[in-house]
């Protein structure tokens, strides 16, 4: 059956989000939008997985736990994991930078109850990229039963393409921009599969373009599709 999905949005705790995007607001903006799967991968963190998940249960989308590893390279990974414990696992073994944030400059970086209260700010300045290189984050993720996913490729700015001139064959799936044109999409699906997201930062450039063929509706079924790949 297919689905539609939208696997790369930030919420609040991400600095360059607006605070409208809090996990519960951003998981019911997507059952609106008819959305089936929704992942928040914020960047170099995880604290909003757990309540945009719980979100999900109550309004019938299935959301995938997730992060956007900065590299040492300063290329961005969706990584992506069939349950929480599993990102847990592959979060905690990241070296991320120790830098305090300067919200000043970057912006806040803010963590939201189910109410869209704030209770707390993250102090470790999240655009810092980790000490890891891509292809570690890759074997890490894959080792934690995850899978990890060069992001934005059509873009310019941390852009596995752009920064290393071409994507690796060990990456089974990339993603294109909801904004990629229908032949780059095309080019890129003959060599391995291809997704397609948003990677909003406000409510309204949540997307629902992306659509995946999936034996059942879950994050492990997923992962599974996305750790397999394809192509042409």
């Amino acid at each position: 059956m297919r689905y539609r999905y939208d696997l790369h949005i930030h919420s609040a705790l991400s600095p360059c989000a607006e605070d409208e995007m809090t996990p519960v607001t951003i998981v019911g903006q997507a059952a609106l939008s008819g959305l089936d799967i929704v992942a928040i991968a914020d960047h170099n963190a995880i604290g909003h997985v757990p309540l945009a998940m719980r979100a999900g249960e109550e309004y019938g989308v299935c959301v995938v736990p997730a992060v956007e590893v900065q590299t040492c390279e300063d290329i961005h990974l969706l990584c992506l994991f069939g349950t929480y414990g599993a990102l847990g696992d592959f979060f905690g073994r990241i070296p991320f930078s120790e830098r305090k944030n300067r919200a000043d400059i970057f912006g806040e970086q803010l963590y939201f109850d189910e109410d869209d209260n704030v209770i707390g700010k993250e102090e470790r300045m999240l655009l810092d990229s980790a000490a890891i290189s891509c292809d570690e984050v890759r074997r890490l993720a894959f080792e934690c039963g995850g899978v990890a996913i060069p992001a934005h490729i059509d873009r310019d700015a941390n852009s596995m393409l752009n920064i290393l001139g071409a994507i690796p064959s060990d990456y089974p799936t990339v993603e294109l921009s909801s904004r990629a044109t229908e032949e780059e999409l095309e080019r890129r699906r003959r060599e391995r599969l291809v997704i397609t997201d948003s990677d909003a930062h406000v409510l309204d450039d949540i997307s629902d373009r992306g659509e995946i063929e999936l034996d059942e509706l879950s994050a492990a079924a997923l992962v599974k599709k996305l750790r397999e790949g394809g192509g042409a």
